[in-house]
Parts: C-alpha cells; sequence; structure tokens
C-alpha cells in the first residue's frame, strides 16, 4: 500500500507544524497510511509521528516536504510536493536550485504564493480544535504564540494594557530566556494583570479562557497564512494584529482541503 510520508525540518511548537499534524491526522482519518517525520521530538505524542531517521524516499510514496531542500528529485517515489508555508524565512527565488528535486509547490494563501513570485497550488491549513462557545471572558486579552522577538511579545501586552484590557493571558513555549527575562517577566509583575500560561494544547481552553488576541510581528516575520487569526475567526472573537506583517487568507473546510491534496498528490 502508498504510503503518504511528511517530512519537516522543523517538529518543535509553531505554527507549521500543528498545521503539518492536522495534515497528517487528515490523511489517518480519510483512510491513507499517513507519517509525520520531524527532526525533533514534541510531535511524537501528537500524532502519528516518527523521527527523520527513519524516514525514507521508497516506491510509489507520496511526498510532502517541508522546510527542507532537496536539490535532486529522488528516483521512487510518486509525487513529491513541496509545501511551503513561510515568507521570508524560505525565500523561494534565492533557493530555487536547493528546491529543484520536488515535482510541485503548495502554497497556503495566494498573498504567499505572490510574495514568494513562484507559481504553484494554493491549499489553505486546516483549523481544528477551535469552535465559537460563546463563552468569553469580557476584556481578557489573549497572546499567543511562541514568545521570541521577532512575535514582539511583549509588544503586544503592552498594547493590550493600554487598550483598557483588565487582563492579559500568555500562551506559548519560551524559546529564548534573555528576552523573556528582560521584556516578558517585568510585565509579569504589572499589577498581577498579565499572566504567562506557557504552552496550552487545548486549543478550546485556550480560546474560552480570553475575550480577543493580539499579535504584534515583527515585519521581518510576515504572516504566510495566519494561523492565529483563522483560530479567532473560527472561535468568534477579535483579532488585533499588526498591519506590516499581516496577511490575507481563505479558510477552507476540511471536504475542500482534503480533496485538493487528492487532486495535488493524484491519490
Amino acid at each position: 500500500m502508498s504510503k503518504i510520508k511528511i517530512i519537516s525540518g522543523w517538529s518543535q511548537e509553531g505554527g507549521s507544524t500543528f498545521s503539518l499534524m492536522e495534515l497528517c491526522d487528515l490523511f489517518n482519518e480519510r483512510g491513507h497510511d499517513c507519517t509525520f517525520y520531524g527532526p525533533h521530538p514534541w510531535h511524537l505524542d501528537k500524532c502519528k509521528g516518527d523521527m527523520h531517521h527513519n524516514f525514507s524516499f521508497d516506491a510509489d510514496d507520496f511526498i510532502i516536504g517541508h522546510f527542507m531542500h532537496l536539490p535532486q528529485r529522488p528516483p521512487g517515489p510518486k509525487k513529491i510536493i513541496l509545501s511551503c508555508h513561510e515568507k521570508a524565512i524560505f525565500p523561494l527565488k534565492t533557493l530555487q536550485h536547493q528546491v529543484a528535486g520536488f515535482d510541485e509547490i503548495r502554497f497556503i494563501s495566494d498573498d504567499q504564493m505572490q510574495w514568494q513570485q513562484t507559481q504553484g497550488t494554493v491549499i489553505p491549513n486546516t483549523i481544528r480544535g477551535v469552535s465559537d462557545s460563546g463563552n468569553h471572558p469580557a476584556g481578557v486579552a489573549g497572546v499567543i504564540g511562541t514568545v521570541c522577538p521577532l512575535k514582539q511579545t511583549h509588544v503586544s501586552v503592552q498594547r493590550a494594557l493600554d487598550d483598557g484590557c483588565r487582563k492579559v493571558v500568555i500562551y506559548g513555549n519560551s524559546l529564548d530566556k534573555d528576552y523573556f527575562n528582560d521584556k516578558i517577566q517585568p510585565l509579569l509583575n504589572y499589577n498581577q494583570k498579565v499572566i504567562y500560561m506557557g504552552m496550552e494544547l487545548d486549543k478550546q481552553k485556550i480560546y474560552d479562557s480570553i475575550s480577543c488576541v493580539y499579535q504584534s510581528n515583527s515585519p521581518q516575520l510576515p504572516e504566510a497564512f495566519g494561523r492565529v487569526r483563522a483560530e479567532c475567526i473560527r472561535a468568534g472573537i477579535p483579532y488585533y494584529g499588526n498591519e506590516n506583517a499581516t496577511t490575507e487568507f481563505e479558510l477552507w473546510d476540511e471536504d475542500k482541503i482534503y480533496d485538493a491534496w487528492v487532486e495535488l498528490l493524484e491519490l
């Protein structure tokens, strides 16, 4: 039986990892045999996952690669797709020789494809685990995503406070201790209005605990899809982003997403 193999150069917490885990689940739920391979173990207990060293290009496989180079096409697989989830940190114009081994490129928004100035197929990400419960506490802002300088987490917190939010809750892993100590820790002592919750996998729990979301991504990290904003749409709460880093995108239902992948992979 042919297998679908998703392999990424990044499998720590992040929007692309969540999206690839959900895609892996979608394929398996539709009767395929799909595994998500990554270099970090974070994803292993969250989908049908495995590590890079167990990956191989086998005959009749369908390969979806992300955040990786493939200068030459290996023999064997039926289809090899580059699933591009980035803009500035994976610029295809300067990487064209390093990605020449892929048969086709999948983008996650029209805006991203135009930014990359490369032709491909647009298939938006799935957004799972979030719905509008109608149960949101008033005046509580959420800041969601990896706590780091490029996300400008401290700016989002300050914007929420300046807008009069009575409480700000930060959700996300902190990968930069110096940034956290210099920029975030002082805010946690701000009249007990700012709370750091760390990583939370239950998306519904996150969005039921807040009434709006602030994001202030640096222009150096322009969005390709806007996963948090998409989750806000599903949760029915306002999203206050950074105009210089926000992108336009479409939300598709899972049947449409699956059908588009079937056509692209020629399953």
